[in-house]
C-alpha cells in the first residue's frame, strides 16, 4: 500500500527543564528523565520529522540527565554530535562519545547523557525485519538485534554518515519526503544500513540453499508487475509473491535471463517514466527537474541527472526545455 500520510514536523525550544522533560517523555516513551545542573543555564531544543514509518529526532540538551526507559519496540539508533550517551541494558553497557553511534536497548534499561547534541533515527522493527527476511528467508518474528554497538568502526562511520545525510535532508525545504517513492527508498536505506551496522540474527543465520530455477515466463510476469506498479513503493518480496516464487529465486532468475536484478529493472522503468514526464512538462507551470526526479524516487537531483545522462545522453534540463 502506498503511504500518502503527510510529513509531520514538530519543533520546540525552551529554557524550562519541566517543559523539556514533558517533551522528551512524549517523544520517546512514558518516562520522565531526571536532570542534574543549574536551571539558569539550561537550554533545550528538539526537532522531530515523521515521514510515514521513518522518524528523525534532533535534540540539544545542556544538562546532565539519566532516565529508566524502554523497552523500545522500534529500532532506534543515536548519533552523538556533542557530549556523550551511556546505555546500560542488564550486563551490557555502551558509552557513546561525540562522533559515535549506538543502538537503543530493546529491553528496559538506563540511559545517561551529558550536555548532548544528537540525532536519533527511529523505524518500526517490522520494517527492519522485512528487509532482513529478504536476506535469509526466515520469518520476521525470528529476527532480532544482538548488541548495542556497531560491528566495526567503519560501520559506525557509515551510520554517522547516514544520520548526517538524513538530518540535512530533513532541514531542507521541498526535500521530497512527501513523495511515496522517496519515503520508501529512505525507509529501505535506513533498514538495510541498520542490518549492516548493528549485530543481528541475519549475521548468524545458517547456510541457505540455492534457490530453485525459475522459468523465463515468470521473469516476464515480474517485469509486467513492475511496470504496472512503478509509481508505488515495490519490494522484491512483493513481486515474487505476485509471481508465485521466492525472492531469492526471482533475483537469481533475473540475473540469469537478463543480467541484472528486479530493482535495476524497476529503476530503468522509473527513469523512462521520468523522461516521459520531462518531455511532456511545461516549465511555465512550475514543473522542475528536481520535482519530477522526486516523483520517481530520486532523492538526489545530481544522481538523477547522472543516471539520466547515462541513459539518454543529455541533461534532464535539456529535455524539460524542449
Amino acid at each position: 500500500m502506498t503511504d500518502h500520510t503527510p510529513v509531520r514536523r514538530t519543533e520546540l525550544s525552551t529554557r524550562d527543564p519541566d517543559v523539556a522533560r514533558t517533551a522528551i517523555a512524549e517523544a520517546c516513551g512514558e518516562h520522565r528523565p531526571h536532570f542534574r545542573g543549574g536551571r539558569r543555564e539550561f537550554r533545550f531544543a528538539m526537532r522531530i520529522v515523521q515521514a510515514g514509518p521513518l522518524a528523525l529526532y534532533r535534540a540539544a540538551h545542556s544538562m546532565d540527565a539519566w532516565v529508566e526507559s524502554g523497552p523500545y519496540p522500534d529500532f532506534m539508533a543515536a548519533h552523538v554530535v556533542r557530549g556523550r550517551f551511556r546505555f546500560v541494558e542488564g550486563d551490557d553497557e555502551l558509552l557513546v562519545p561525540a562522533g559515535g553511534v549506538g543502538r537503543y536497548p530493546s529491553r528496559r534499561s538506563v540511559l545517561h547523557w551529558t550536555d548532548v547534541i544528537g540525532t536519533t533515527v527511529r523505524l518500526p522493527m517490522e520494517q527492519v525485519a522485512r528487509i532482513a527476511q529478504r536476506r535469509v528467508e526466515t520469518p520476521p518474528r525470528d529476527f532480532r538485534f544482538l548488541g548495542l554497538a556497531p560491528v566495526s568502526p567503519a560501520m559506525a562511520h557509515a551510520w554517522a554518515h547516514l544520520s548526517t545525510f538524513l538530518t540535512r535532508m530533513a532541514a531542507t525545504p521541498d526535500n521530497g519526503l512527501d513523495q511515496p517513492l522517496v519515503r520508501a527508498s529512505l525507509t529501505d536505506l535506513v533498514a538495510t544500513t541498520a542490518l549492516a551496522v548493528f549485530p543481528n540474527t541475519t549475521m548468524t543465520a545458517a547456510y541457505v540453499p540455492e534457490p530453485r530455477r525459475v522459468a523465463p515466463s515468470v521473469v516476464r510476469r515480474a517485469q509486467a508487475y513492475l511496470e504496472e506498479h512503478a509509481a508505488e513503493p515495490v519490494t522484491v518480496a512483493q513481486v515474487a509473491a505476485a509471481c508465485g516464487v521466492g525472492p531469492r529465486g526471482l533475483q537469481a532468475a533475473f540475473q540469469r535471463h537478463l543480467g541484472y536484478s528486479p530493482l535495476t529493472y524497476l529503476r530503468q522503468v522509473r527513469i523512462a517514466r521520468a523522461h516521459r514526464d520531462l518531455a511532456a512538462a511545461d516549465p511555465a507551470t512550475g514543473e522542475t527537474v528536481a520535482g519530477i526526479a522526486r516523483r520517481w524516487g530520486w532523492t538526489s537531483p545530481g544522481r538523477f541527472a547522472a543516471a539520466y545522462r547515462e541513459t539518454y545522453g543529455s541533461r534532464p534540463s535539456e529535455t524539460l526545455r524542449k
